[in-house]
């Protein structure tokens, strides 16, 4: 329940009263007037209070956001760098494969990759296109 300051209604009201008779004829109208003003005045102040408390909840729900959209960069780093690394380890793998291939037919690794050129019909003229 909203608690008044009734020293201060009374107050604005006998200032009401002694300063704006022509308005507040009577000590019941001024302290009508006064009533309403300490009530508006206190749902003004509820109201500046549950709008200061939602600007809080919406900054940290925007603070909540950029914590997981870093945390979301951060994965999808490594997620690139890990495709990185194991595509170069593919590479490097299927290169050894074909250098294992070239010691077996007894020539060099360029040599061996001149042949394969060449009988796909790379490398000599002859290409066979698409």
């Amino acid at each position: 329940m909203i608690q008044y300051n009734l020293s201060e209604i009374m107050k604005k009201a006998h200032q009401l009263y002694k300063n704006a008779r022509a308005k507040y004829p009577t000590f019941s109208d001024a302290l009508k007037r006064s009533w309403k003003s300490a009530k508006f005045s206190a749902n003004v102040e509820d109201s500046i209070k549950a709008i200061n408390a939602e600007k809080e909840v919406q900054k940290a729900k925007e603070q909540e956001e950029r914590e997981q959209a870093q945390i979301r960069s951060i994965l999808f780093n490594a997620q690139l760098e890990a495709q990185r690394i194991i595509h170069k380890a593919e590479a490097k793998a299927e290169r050894m494969r074909v250098e294992i291939a070239a010691r077996k037919a007894g020539v060099s690794y360029a040599e061996y990759q001149n042949r394969l050129s060449q009988s796909m019909g790379y490398g000599c003229g002859h290409y066979c296109g698409d």
